[in-house]
């Protein structure tokens, strides 16, 4: 007997902003096994209960590395809430929660964007096509024999996430979201709005 494929089932088939949202979830899980192996190989770690970082105001990251928060977010029917919050806040990063217990202040950990996974862990090529590790002050500061011996096992090939690598992979999954850099409040901002308009389109066109 012949099944009948509604419009709805085949939108769910060939649903664009879920299959982008898997692509960039599988290189966000790629990048976190990378970071797990090079702080167990240097034991390198951030501070418990720190999110200094995060209260940076210059922080720049793309719309599609959160694009799962904001599909998540979609999902929960939360995605024009966080629109209007975002509009109406400052320039510290809208899923950082100061008054959040544990170890650290994101609220959305597990949708996080690249910036956020790479920062402390990874790595930039020099002027001499040599790595040189991107971390933070007090990494540097209270961990500084883990820190001069990760430069060191960097040097001797130690195998560390280069950031240009990673943002290189993001753009082959969508080069014009996956391009354009913006403040991080702007880029969960424009992330929220394509989920939005696409299934406000999607929807329309039922």
């Amino acid at each position: 007997m012949c099944r009948m494929v509604t419009f709805a089932s085949l939108l769910r088939m060939t649903d664009r902003m879920t299959e982008l949202s898997r692509q960039v979830s599988g290189l966000h899980q790629e990048l976190d096994e990378d970071i797990q192996s090079f702080q167990s190989a240097t034991g390198l770690h951030c501070r418990f209960g720190c999110g200094k970082c995060c209260l940076k105001p210059d922080i720049e990251a793309t719309p599609l590395e959160f694009l799962p928060l904001a599909l998540e977010l979609y999902r929960e029917g939360q995605a024009d809430a966080w629109l209007e919050s975002i509009a109406s806040g400052g320039s510290v990063c809208a899923v950082f929660n100061a008054e959040q217990e544990g170890a650290g202040k994101c609220s959305r950990y597990h949708d996080r964007g690249m910036i956020c996974r790479l920062f402390g862990y990874s790595a930039r090529r020099n002027k001499y096509g040599a790595k040189d590790l991107i971390t933070c002050s007090i990494i540097k500061e209270e961990q500084v024999q883990s820190f001069s011996m990760a430069t060191i096992k960097i040097g001797e090939g130690l195998p560390v996430p280069i950031a240009a690598d990673y943002y290189a992979r993001l753009r082959g999954i969508d080069p014009v979201l996956g391009s354009v850099q913006l403040p991080i409040n702007k880029a969960i901002s424009r992330a929220l709005e394509t989920v939005i308009g696409y299934y406000y389109y999607q929807g329309q066109e039922s």
